[in-house]
């Protein structure tokens, strides 16, 4: 079964049988994005972010969390918008109550670890979505609209999992190792927009997030074994954001700005939770 109808198809009845039918390539059902070769803003909007979250970090968890209350309105913004939500409105107004109430927890609460309640403030904004879509006169679509709340608030809350991080010297190394392979990333991706390179860039990227993560981790020394840790982290972290910008880059909304932006902030607050559980391999959390 094609995809899209021969456009004479209308036409059959007058001029006699349609001879057959057009089919485009899958990559069209997702938009004529091309991920190697994603909008500057894109790239520009993560290496801002990476730039932010290291500088607060050394200002401690309360920066830190008023920094990610910023990011979260950036995301709930765009994300929607990214991913072509129904419902846009309530789709913006669920994910910016649920990132603010993210950003709020992390940043009053006391303890070790400041994420007991992260959980509760992603399912109050996830309700808030379902409910706001249910006030509408047109419930279509409600699933489709409570993915897109749950996937920008997966990238908030994973963003808020580095705040354990910046609570000891040691976590605050650590993370700075991840900022500097995602950041490497970040640059490395533009050769996808070299036309030999193309899709190959993510081997440079790889390389890249490696090599830095290494050199960074032997400059802020790490426990020892920091040749093989930032070589682990910067590469993992610099392909996991990466690969996240080229999937969600895709879709047609990654041609409108307040998308590009949220993109590249998401696809920076998504590995949060990867550099996390890290840190707890490499015994760096406070406690």
């Amino acid at each position: 079964m094609s995809l899209v109808s021969d456009p004479a198809a209308g036409s059959a009845g007058a001029s006699g049988p349609v001879s057959g039918h057009r089919r485009l390539p899958v990559g069209a059902l997702f938009g004529d994005v091309d991920s190697t070769r994603l909008p500057l803003p894109v790239t520009a909007a993560a290496l801002v972010t990476i730039a932010a979250l290291a500088a607060t970090a050394l200002a401690g968890p309360g920066l830190f969390a008023a920094l990610l209350a910023v990011l979260a309105l950036i995301v709930a913004l765009g994300w929607p918008l990214l991913c072509g939500a129904a419902g846009m409105m309530q789709v913006q107004a669920g994910t910016a109550g649920g990132g603010l109430l993210v950003a709020a927890t992390v940043g009053m609460t006391t303890g070790p670890h400041r994420l007991v309640w992260l959980p509760v403030a992603v399912a109050i904004g996830m309700i808030a979505t379902y409910f706001l879509k249910l006030l509408r006169a047109d419930r279509h679509r409600l699933t489709e609209a409570m993915g897109v709340t749950m996937t920008g608030l997966a990238c908030v809350s994973s963003g808020a999992a580095l705040v354990p991080l910046t609570l000891t010297e040691p976590g605050v190394r650590f993370l700075f190792i991840g900022l500097a392979g995602m950041a490497a990333g970040g640059l490395a991706e533009l050769t996808g927009r070299v036309r030999v390179i193309g899709g190959r860039s993510m081997l440079v990227v790889m390389l890249a997030g490696a090599l830095t993560g290494w050199l960074v981790a032997g400059a802020v020394g790490v426990a020892g074994a920091s040749g093989p840790v930032g070589l682990g982290l910067g590469m993992l972290v610099a392909t996991f954001s990466v690969s996240a910008r080229r999937v969600f880059g895709t879709v047609p909304g990654a041609r409108e700005l307040p998308g590009q932006v949220a993109l590249g902030v998401g696809t920076v607050l998504l590995p949060g939770v990867l550099v996390l559980a890290l840190g707890g391999i490499a015994k760096v959390l406070p406690g």
